[in-house]
């Protein structure tokens, strides 16, 4: 009981220094600008954790910000009737690993990824990113045009990160300085990982508690909470914006799928990234949240299929 109410303390107290700080949040305006990244080097020291299951042309899974390959567990089967799914941990996330070091912005995401895939020699390949791992998956497929273009087969992004954008409540609460910390350490995992659910599900009843477990247990590894705070700070890079002019010469076909109520990253988000993508196709879905692979993933998954299973690769899909 006293443990509980000291919880509901700190949990008003730190809720209540946000309202007074909401405009406090600082990105790291040191993180590197993608021109530092344009030549990665193609060997690594650090290896991200991943598991494949299947045969045929790789699909590549990558997960969004707070999240592990677990996120891609509904869909992870189905896909594998005919595909080689391979789903990886980001740096700092899942079984991956997290270094003490500034280095967690999409750019160095993108460039381990990058690297990953050429080391395991993934042709034909397929990628589909949710979220920070959209903005991730963007980044990659951009090395991979300028040095390995005929690697890549498609792109799907599910609610992706692409440009700059307000961010949701709670990643200005972690980015804040102090209070940020304050949250991750003080407040329990549990708690922290169902608050954030519930900004992902639209329906709130459909969040699992063997979800809320998993990852509350993945913030409890060593570093996690570190490589959290970090990502967050680093999460959209001050030179997005011009990034993002890349993604008019990016004409790998692209499928976008995204939801109307998602309260992470707005609508107006995949429309604009529909518009900027040359060979790209929107699909909105409806009454579902952010993660719709994880909430309703029978809604998304034929979407997946048909986009996979199509022949016509090289054929515009504007719509």
């Amino acid at each position: 009981m006293i443990h509980n109410l000291f919880t509901r303390t700190i949990i008003l107290i730190v809720l209540s220094g946000f309202l007074n700080l909401s405009g406090c949040a600082v990105m790291d305006r040191n993180t590197p600008s993608w021109s530092k990244y344009r030549n990665p080097d193609e060997i690594d020291e650090l290896r991200l954790a991943a598991s494949s299951v299947g045969q045929g042309d790789p699909v590549l899974l990558i997960h969004g910000f707070g999240a592990s390959r677990y996120s891609w567990r509904y869909v992870i089967e189905p896909l594998a009737q005919k595909y080689r799914v391979i789903a990886i941990d980001l740096k700092g996330f899942g079984e991956s690993p997290k270094p003490r070091d500034d280095q967690y912005s999409v750019y160095e995401q993108a460039r381990l990824v990058r690297n990953f895939i050429l080391e395991n020699k993934l042709k034909n390949l397929h990628i589909i990113g949710h979220s920070y791992g959209g903005g991730v998956a963007l980044a990659t497929s951009i090395y991979l045009s300028i040095s390995h273009p005929d690697l890549q087969k498609s792109l799907i992004l599910i609610d992706s990160i692409a440009y700059p954008q307000d961010l949701p409540g709670f990643v200005k609460i972690l980015a804040t300085p102090i209070l940020g910390s304050l949250i991750i350490y003080a407040i329990p995992n549990t708690f922290q990982v169902r608050n954030l659910l519930k900004k992902v599900y639209f329906n709130d009843n459909l969040i699992p508690q063997n979800a809320v477990d998993h990852y509350a247990d993945n913030l409890s590894k060593p570093n996690a909470k570190y490589a959290t705070l970090t990502s967050v700070r680093q999460m959209l890079p001050a030179d997005l914006q011009q990034f993002s002019e890349n993604y008019a010469n990016l004409t790998i076909p692209t499928l976008i799928i995204w939801s109307e109520e998602d309260e992470i990253v707005p609508l107006a988000i995949g429309e604009r990234l529909h518009k900027n993508l040359p060979n790209s196709k929107l699909i909105v879905l409806h009454k579902v949240g952010h993660a719709v692979q994880e909430e309703e993933p029978s809604l998304v998954l034929p979407y997946l299929q048909q986009f996979l299973d199509t022949k016509k690769h090289r054929t515009t899909l504007k719509q």
